[in-house]
């Protein structure tokens, strides 16, 4: 046992899963082509490593098995927690690193005082950097291969489309409201569909329609009797072998370094502006709604900045995932499971999250409402990100309430 490295500071196992198959619908500049390329089917590649780095190639075992035209594909879920199977946050990227992400409230960014990362108070609307097209939504699903069942790694399919995000995020929150928070297990269909989407062309200065391919996750059933016994079967038998097992208290991280994953998604997702608007997969997927307004630049808060601590692995697209609650934590953190400063309170912080989102879902109720239930008024959603250490038996009381509600939902 090593805390930090196998476990956390409370001794409870981090299941740490690399990516060893990606899943695209867009190819990289290459070559003659100084260009990313959209495509309108799924892509399979598996990593290579060349002189000094470690890159993608398409797989031609997985390439025989799908055909050259997929477009539909059976996944399988690997966790409950949504934040897990689908990440997701605005993110500016350079070639060499992740400049920039928050969850369109509050950020984290890298700057020449900080390079580890410091609070950054202006993120989605009124952001320079989004407006300029700089920065982007971005969410990674992970899943498993169902033709290809793997153990100690993971796919990932990377989207920067707005419409593709709002579609995976929403079922698989639909899945969740049949399963009464089950994921992992899950049988799901992927799928790549051409959808109409309006966009804001930045020099001509009007909106436009074009049609995008967008991803969506499906479950499937002959009739509504099937559907469930697709959506529940796996997913029970996946619990009862993680009880068996007494794996229940394993903390699940997926792991891709950051600096490998920076020149992937700054060339794919990240090219230079064509009319105004960014060329790649999700450039026109936004509604209307999507525009961004123009504001002053941000400046960095008071707040004292993040631990830096670049030594360690962390979970999703290389760098930890940012928390509901609107902090993102820098990649140097470990998302709260390592040694450093603060990292127990960090972990009872996103278990209270995490059991928030649950009992929402399972409740069908706004998730500030399940805090203010869960704290007895004494504190609210937004109050969560400002929290410190001192705030620690507050925090603990509401998310053993919470707890004890998932427990006996079950039951």
């Amino acid at each position: 046992m090593i805390i930090g490295v196998t476990h956390d500071q409370d001794g409870r196992v981090i299941q740490r899963l690399s990516v060893s198959t990606k899943v695209s619908i867009g190819l990289p500049p290459n070559g003659d082509r100084n260009h990313p390329t959209k495509l309108d089917h799924f892509v399979f590649l598996r990593k290579k490593k060349s002189a000094n780095r470690v890159g993608w190639e398409v797989d031609p075992e997985l390439t025989n098995h799908y055909g050259d035209e997929c477009r539909e594909l059976h996944i399988m879920l690997i966790d409950d927690d949504i934040e897990n199977v689908f990440p997701s946050s605005y993110a500016w990227w350079t070639a060499t690193e992740r400049k920039c992400w928050g969850d369109g409230t509050s950020a984290t960014r890298r700057t020449a005082e900080k390079p580890g990362g410091q609070p950054w108070t202006q993120c989605g609307t009124g952001c320079p950097e989004l407006s300029s097209g700089q920065c982007k939504p971005g969410g990674d699903l992970r899943f498993v291969l169902a033709d290809f069942p793997r153990l100690g790694s993971v796919c990932r399919i990377h989207t920067c489309s707005y419409r593709s995000i709002r579609q995976i995020h929403s079922a698989l929150q639909e899945i969740q409201t049949f399963t009464g928070g089950r994921l992992a297990g899950i049988t799901a269909k992927l799928t790549v569909r051409p959808e109409e989407a309006t966009y804001f062309d930045r020099k001509e200065k009007r909106k436009k329609t074009s049609s995008i391919w967008a991803l969506g996750l499906e479950v499937e059933g002959d009739d509504m009797q099937k559907l469930i016994a697709n959506l529940t079967e796996n997913a029970r038998l996946f619990a009862e072998t993680r009880k068996l097992l007494g794996s229940g208290g394993k903390v699940f991280e997926v792991v891709e370094d950051e600096q490998e994953q920076a020149p992937e998604v700054a060339a794919e997702f990240y090219p230079a502006s064509v009319n105004g608007s960014l060329i790649g997969e999700g450039t026109t997927a936004g509604s209307s709604s999507d525009a961004i307004p123009t504001a002053p630049a941000p400046q960095p808060t008071t707040k004292p900045a993040p631990a830096e601590n670049s030594t360690h692995p962390n979970g999703g697209n290389g760098s930890a995932k940012p928390p509901a609650n609107g902090v993102a934590s820098p990649p140097a953190q470990n998302n709260g499971n390592g040694s450093a400063a603060g990292s127990g309170f960090n972990q009872l912080r996103n278990e209270f999250l995490t059991a928030a989102r649950r009992v929402a879902t399972t409740k069908k109720q706004a998730i500030g409402e399940v805090v203010e239930w869960a704290s007895g008024g004494a504190f609210k959603y937004g109050d969560v990100g400002r929290m410190t250490e001192a705030d620690t038996p507050k925090l603990r009381a509401a998310t053993e309430l919470m707890g004890s509600a998932v427990a006996s939902q079950a039951r």
